[in-house]
């Protein structure tokens, strides 16, 4: 396990560059809001909707580029797999409570200043305002360990057959379910499922499950990949 929390702050450690890109969007943001009322302009921003670059870009970089290095120091693949989700866990949480945060107390006194009451937040326009704040803070955090499960998987997997298998299948998923009225269906009952569902708890339940089955998954790619 001290192997483990090991890789997990190596991990951390070695992510600059998503937290120069997402901090510098996050500071972009901010400077567009002050500017924005200096000048007395209205429109929509949401800043916390910046946040969420930095789980996508982790869950990218850390597979792409920490593994070679962990492996070159001497880590075991095992080892990485069992850290890797633990990175995810704790960034999912603080983006969701940081994200949670600015929803409650920075937007709406932006909109008190300057802002019009058009809502870009992912927590309204996913639904999950609608809903208890707590419980709408798991749904929120059981998205993101999903998204971070596939990312981490798919970027894994790149360069191996699978890989390829993968990327053709989304990439039909996309271009031939929309135009097709029964697998259209079947596109909107997922989406559903890990986002707009009406029960709460059926969606968290979906996501966290989905994600460990793809999580899982990325075990493959993790033994498979050449250092």
């Amino acid at each position: 396990m001290k192997t483990v929390m090991g890789i997990v702050k190596t991990n951390f450690k070695q992510s600059t560059l998503a937290y120069f890109i997402a901090g510098g969007l996050m500071v972009a943001a901010i400077a567009n809001v002050i500017v924005s009322w200096a000048l007395g302009n209205t429109g929509s921003m949401e800043i916390e909707n910046f946040l969420y670059l930095l789980p996508i870009l982790m869950a990218i970089f850390i597979p792409a580029g920490h593994f070679n290095k962990i492996m070159n120091l001497g880590g075991k693949r095992v080892d990485f797999f069992k850290a890797c989700i633990i990175n995810y866990v704790i960034v999912a949480f603080v983006v969701t409570g940081a994200s949670l945060l600015i929803h409650l107390i920075a937007t709406p006194l932006i909109g008190h200043f300057a802002y019009d009451d058009i809502s870009l937040s992912l927590w309204t326009a996913f639904g999950f305002a609608n809903n208890n704040m707590a419980v709408a803070f798991f749904q929120k955090f059981s998205f993101l360990v999903l998204l971070m499960s596939l990312l981490h998987t798919l970027t894994l997997s790149q360069g191996r057959w699978y890989g390829w298998v993968a990327n053709v299948l989304i990439v039909a998923i996309i271009s031939v379910f929309t135009p097709i009225a029964p697998l259209r269906a079947a596109l909107v009952w997922f989406f559903n499922m890990i986002i707009f569902h009406s029960n709460a708890f059926v969606q968290i339940g979906f996501c966290l499950v989905l994600a460990a089955g793809i999580y899982t998954l990325s075990l493959i790619p993790t033994r498979d990949k050449r250092i």
